[in-house]
């Protein structure tokens, strides 16, 4: 502060946003007084290098404080004055700090989205550091349980780093590599790295990384069976992050585990103290769905040891609505095409450049011909022989020119198998894990309704509820993976699976039904698998919505070519002869509103018609 006093505005500006930035994880009132009056000198001075660079500080202080408007308010006005002026360096580090952002929100698309931008601004850069980008990306993999792909990236980043010197950084990325080879169950592997990190942590005083580190370490003692081990470790990580108010956030986890720790020595009363504390900790910090999971997981197995089955109940119910809002298939296809896309945007300046190459030798060969051209006007003979030299130097060119049309379809090939193998490698990623555990969840409520038998009806149907939502969640979970795993979806294949889930719908219930392709259609182009897997799930349910309520004996599916008049091309009718209903008295539930909005993704349009004891008839058209 004495040498900002002494200097120019530029470094005076500079220093304040550094020791802003420090005093936020350390003395958070300071940070935000000494970070305001940079701003506003920053202004007066008509410095706006500077204001850009203290505006973006100021909105990392408030998403440590845990106020997300405010912080996303101020990265999106540091980004503003920043490409006003195109200030690349200052706008990457932004873009980075708003994935950070939606990050800690648990936006998986958003935040890998500006991550994967900021990383091939940086590849723009000359000796730009890429480790922090594909950390990050490496931890978002990590959270949505993509362990491989997430250990390529943190692999990707610890290189760097080490290269670097980086030891907060290296730091970092060990612990990050601990996380994952506990979650793949190496926990002598996993043991070591996070020792290696504690290690390093201390030998800089980072000490953030140095408690997420041993609330790693204290997991594997968890794991392993040794809680009495990890307790203390955790209890100090919960302590000293208050005491310092270091990165606050990561104590949901550490709450989390020491209910599992005490748990497993069965002292009940302990695990309510810290249950009673992540509850207070989420009225605060309500944005951390990601560890939230964890929490109401470790809360629930509590309540369901101490035979108190509602609450029990209630912290199961909220695990499973936390992780719904998270690992959607929706999201796992969104960042899958991000990637895809970054890695298409690498192969293109790979072509790009392979095509600067080829002009240049282009223009070699041109001089050439022109030096040659020279000598023939002053020697027949050398004209003669500069004539062989030509032919032979334009076969060269017709064969470099042959080869590098030949490279540019091989790589346009490659791209295609690529994005082929993404997709297939996330619809096995969804089959094995989060198939694998609603599979799990359906086998612990089979164990659970076994054990609480004589309990009463009331908790064996919610249990049996839940299993039976758990397995239509399987089969739909497979319906996407179907659709996944094509790129484009024909008629008959759409026919063949519309006609399966009939068979088994008419198997279930004393209905009848009628399903019709319009023949023309059989020929006509296929569908995109997502244009596809939309008209699948209106026909799914609006049939189940004829099942429940309808009471009819006659259900129709029809799919034909719209009428000459109409400007889209399919038309799919779902008929039923039940009871009907007044369709303008009627409440739009999530199924109708699901259905219009799939319908509007196909660029078409749904109508319901029904009356009372007449029937109803929902119509997409597009």
């Amino acid at each position: 502060m004495q040498v900002a006093e002494s200097s120019n505005d530029s470094i005076k500006l500079r220093i304040y946003n550094k020791i802003g930035f420090y005093y936020i994880f350390n003395d958070p009132v300071r940070a935000k007084e000494l970070l305001l009056k940079g701003i506003k000198q920053s202004r007066i001075k008509k410095v706006p290098f500077s204001e850009a660079e203290l505006v973006n500080t100021y909105g990392i202080y408030y998403d440590v404080a845990g106020k997300s408007d405010s912080a996303k308010y101020y990265f999106e006005k540091a980004l503003t004055i920043s490409k006003a002026h195109d200030y690349k360096t200052i706008t990457v580090m932004i873009i980075n700090n708003l994935g950070m952002f939606h990050w800690n929100k648990g936006d998986y698309q958003e935040a890998l989205d500006y991550f994967f931008r900021a990383l091939e601004m940086s590849n723009s850069f000359p000796n730009s550091s890429e480790d922090t980008y594909y950390s990050n990306i490496g931890l978002i993999y990590q959270d949505m349980g993509l362990l491989d792909k997430s250990l390529e990236y943190h692999y990707k980043a610890l290189e760097i780093r080490r290269k670097l010197g980086d030891k907060k950084n290296i730091a970092i990325s060990l612990n990050n590599i601990g996380i994952i080879l506990s979650q793949r169950k190496k926990y002598g592997e996993a043991k070591n790295t996070f020792k290696e990190a504690i290690k390093t942590a201390s030998e800089v005083n980072e000490f953030g990384v140095l408690y997420n580190a041993s609330d790693g370490l204290a997991h594997i003692y968890i794991l392993t069976g040794e809680p009495e081990k990890a307790i203390p470790i955790l209890k100090k990580s919960i302590h000293e992050r208050d005491r310092l108010i270091i990165d606050r956030r990561a104590n949901l986890s550490s709450i989390a585990y020491v209910i599992d720790a005490y748990l497993l020595i069965n002292q009940l009363d302990s695990t309510k103290v810290y249950i009673n504390k992540g509850n207070d900790f989420l009225v605060d910090f309500p944005e951390l769905r990601i560890s939230a999971i964890d929490f109401y997981s470790s809360a629930s197995k509590v309540y369901f040891m101490d035979q108190n089955y509602p609450e029990g109940m209630d912290y199961f119910d909220k695990t499973l609505a936390a992780k719904d809002s998270i690992f959607s298939t929706e999201n796992a296809q969104k960042i899958a095409n991000l990637e895809t896309k970054f890695k298409v945007s690498e192969k293109e300046k790979s072509h790009a450049q392979t095509r600067a190459n080829l002009a240049e030798k282009e223009l070699e060969v041109e001089q050439k011909n022109l030096f040659i051209f020279g000598m023939v006007a002053l020697v027949l003979f050398l004209g003669t022989l500069g004539f062989l030299v030509y032919r032979e130097q334009k076969l060269k060119n017709n064969q470099l020119q042959k080869e590098g049309e030949l490279k540019v379809a091989l790589a346009k090939i490659e791209i295609q198998n690529q994005l082929q193998e993404q997709r297939l490698r996330i619809s096995r990623d969804l089959h094995d894990n989060i198939g694998s555990q609603l599979t799990f969840i359906i086998s612990s409520i089979d164990n659970l309704k076994y054990r609480l038998a004589n309990t009463g009806n009331e908790i064996t149907d919610k249990l049996g509820a839940i299993s039976k939502f758990t397995t239509q969640t399987i089969y739909e979970l497979r319906d996407t993976i179907w659709a996944m795993n094509k790129t484009d979806i024909s008629m008959d294949d759409l026919q063949a699976r519309i006609s399966n889930f009939i068979e088994k719908a008419q198997v279930s219930s004393d209905v009848d039904f009628q399903f019709e392709v319009d023949n023309a259609l059989l020929k006509e182009m296929p569908f995109t698998s997502v244009e596809g897997m939309n008209i699948y799930r209106i026909i799914q349910e609006s049939v189940n919505n004829a099942l429940k309520y309808s009471e009819a004996s006659l259900i129709k599916v029809r799919i034909a070519k719209a009428a000459a008049d109409e400007n889209e091309k399919v038309e799919v009718s779902i008929f039923d002869d039940g009871i009907g209903f007044q369709v303008e008295k009627a409440k739009s539930g999530n199924g109708l509103a699901n259905i219009k909005k799939r319908a509007k993704e196909l660029g078409g349009k749904v109508e319901v018609t029904s009356k009372e004891k007449a029937g109803t008839v929902v119509k997409l058209i597009f």
